[in-house]
């Protein structure tokens, strides 16, 4: 069953803004206080040390080519916490790419569905992806088919603006949801929009990151994975 989202109301919106805003400027800080750094995130409340906080993540890329591909989009979601954001390539995006994401290159503008959408530069991107992160109390990432395509595009890419070391010391690993299902449930297929229509009845705008964040962490809350097999499944990084 799907979950209900729940409007809040705008104020609340501008102060979980201000917070954020907050914690990028206090990232030194956090290196040195990182009790404090973690009490102000979590809305004042001490939060059990040994707890971590998946981070349901998604790409979308110029193509399927681990070692060459670029991201165009890159969303993640925890709770009611999102974060989304569109990138203009660096490389060229093939026709498969774009068939099944929506998204085009047309000169400077990338279009989702034929419609401009903001972009920002990677490195800024990327840092404020880390810095989403930072948020959260000890963040690991989730995501599907994630240990052979979504991580290695992450890592590299990240690698390549000299990121990677700050996002080594933000996360912990990464769950690859695809073997983790294979493992709890006997079923045809695993395709994440299989899964979503054979757990929570529903069909969702898939190859849409935002999208498939969102109906990833409501597959995880169905499942509810023990932590044993959540440790087992987590990559290392």
């Amino acid at each position: 069953m799907s979950e209900i989202q729940r409007e809040k109301p705008a104020g609340a919106h501008l102060k979980r803004s201000l917070i954020e805003l907050i914690m990028c400027l206090m990232r030194p800080i956090a290196r040195v206080f990182p009790w404090l750094f973690r009490w102000i995130s979590s809305g004042n409340i001490m939060i059990r040390d040994d707890e971590e906080t998946p981070v349901f993540f998604d790409l979308e890329t110029t193509g399927l080519d681990t070692s060459a591909c670029d991201i165009v989009q890159l969303s993640a979601i925890s709770g009611d916490r999102r974060f989304n954001v569109y990138m203009l390539p660096r490389c060229l995006m093939t026709d498969g790419a774009s068939r099944v994401t929506s998204l085009t290159v047309n000169g400077p503008d990338l279009l989702f569905k034929r419609r401009p959408v903001q972009t920002v530069p990677h490195r800024r991107a990327l840092s404020d992806f880390i810095c989403f992160l930072k948020t959260l109390h000890r963040p690991f990432l989730v995501g599907h088919n994630s240990k052979r395509f979504d991580w290695p595009v992450l890592t590299r890419v990240l690698a390549q603006f000299e990121l990677l070391e700050e996002f080594e010391s933000t996360v912990s690993g990464c769950v690859d949801t695809l073997p983790l299902s294979r493992e709890m449930f006997q079923l045809p297929k695993y395709s994440q929009q299989f899964l979503v229509q054979h757990f929570l009845q529903d069909s969702y705008g898939a190859h849409d990151a935002s999208e498939d964040v969102r109906t990833l962490q409501d597959l995880y809350r169905v499942w509810d994975p023990s932590e044993e097999l959540v440790k087992k499944h987590k990559i290392s990084l």
